[in-house]
């Protein structure tokens, strides 16, 4: 049996990990523990922190630790799962490394390169595994579109196109996997004091939206990007410090991305997932990423392709049946859930942050 713990509860994906922990025969979520919140104080609305550990552990595990250092040293798990905010995962992931435990971080892996390179280390100094969960990996339609990618039945890929969008993570409307209801109403005061639109937290649409561009473009397009050139602002959320809209644009030689992300709109009523333009074609989602997603080819002259169906297996299930049939049946983490390939994620999006505040072209380290 796998011993478990969860990390904090900021990230409302905690909901959905909870719920994949208990549904896996060979996990077990021993306990939580939250982190001290550099936010003030707000009432425990759906989707907030509170909100979130109160359904965690009225659902899932009733074990709750005040010090998550103390609930590591006592539970010693196998693995734990890493939900806090982004700026505190580098502090996380060293006191969970110190004590070899392995570690899963919700993405992206970290506020910047430079935070990301504290992971690393720490990663390394003390041999323990860590992997960076991405919701996007366990879509069957994004595995059938990489799969037609790499077989090129359109040509070679040479430019990405990617839009996505919501009302903000506590937005109107907002849904979150592994709840049935929407997010409460909140005001705007209520949502300016919660780490999502402070940007000395890890908020903002960059770190929110962003990241999966960059993750596509690494994943679909390849290794070799040099350099970003991005545009961000604050045009609906003038109570956070944060961007709430950009749209970036990645430089290869010889092919580009063009990516774009919004908390005004929702996905629901704009186009949005991942569109791949060939030598000989375009692969795109349809549906859009809630109205029944599939992916679809065309030829050049808009004749539809047949695209070939994949088989999938329970280690695509999601993160905890990812890890589980690793450790126990050996097969491999998918590449890019390592770390490894989210250092090469996280070069592309620190590029783009950067840009947004140089307002010039920035290029991408190493």
């Amino acid at each position: 049996m796998i011993k478990s713990v969860i990390i904090g509860f900021s990230h409302m994906h905690v909901n959905e990990i909870a719920l994949y922990i208990h549904e896996q025969p060979d996990f077990e979520l021993c306990a939580i523990a939250d982190c001290a919140e550099n936010t003030e104080e707000i009432p425990p609305l759906r989707y907030t922190p509170k909100w979130n550990m109160e359904n965690v552990k009225n659902n899932y595990c009733s074990k709750v630790y005040d010090d998550y250092r103390v609930m590591l040293d006592e539970v010693k798990p196998d693995i734990a799962f890493i939900m806090a905010e982004n700026c505190k995962k580098p502090e996380i992931v060293t006191e969970c490394a110190k004590r070899g435990v392995n570690v899963s971080i919700e993405k992206p892996i970290a506020v910047s390169l430079d935070e990301a390179k504290k992971i690393e280390e720490s990663v390394k100094k003390y041999s323990i595994e860590a992997v960076v969960n991405w919701p996007v990996v366990w879509r069957k339609y994004i595995l059938k579109m990489k799969a037609a990618l790499d077989k090129k039945i359109v040509g070679e890929p040479i430019k990405l196109r990617y839009i996505n969008g919501h009302t903000g993570p506590l937005g109107k409307g907002a849904k979150h996997r592994g709840v049935s209801e929407n997010a409460e109403e909140m005001t705007d005061e209520q949502r300016a004091k919660t780490w999502w639109h402070k940007s000395q937290l890890g908020g903002g649409v960059y770190l929110d939206i962003c990241c999966y561009g960059c993750f596509f473009s690494e994943w679909f397009l390849g290794s070799g990007a040099t350099s970003v050139v991005s545009v961000g602002e604050n045009l609906n959320t003038p109570f956070g410090d944060t961007e709430d809209n950009f749209a970036a644009v990645i430089r290869y030689d010889g092919k580009m991305s063009v990516i774009e992300g919004t908390w005004s709109t929702p996905r629901a009523v704009i186009p949005s997932g991942p569109m791949v333009l060939c030598t000989d074609g375009v692969i795109m989602c349809t549906g859009g990423a809630e109205n029944q997603p599939d992916v679809k080819a065309y030829d050049i002259y808009g004749n539809e392709i047949e695209l070939p169906d994949i088989e999938v297996g329970d280690e695509f299930k999601n993160m905890p049946w990812q890890y589980a049939n690793y450790k126990i049946y050996g097969k491999e983490i998918h590449p890019m859930l390592t770390l490894k390939e989210n250092m090469k994620v996280m070069s592309i999006l620190d590029a783009a942050i950067k840009s947004s505040a140089s307002r010039k072209e920035e290029e991408i380290r190493d």
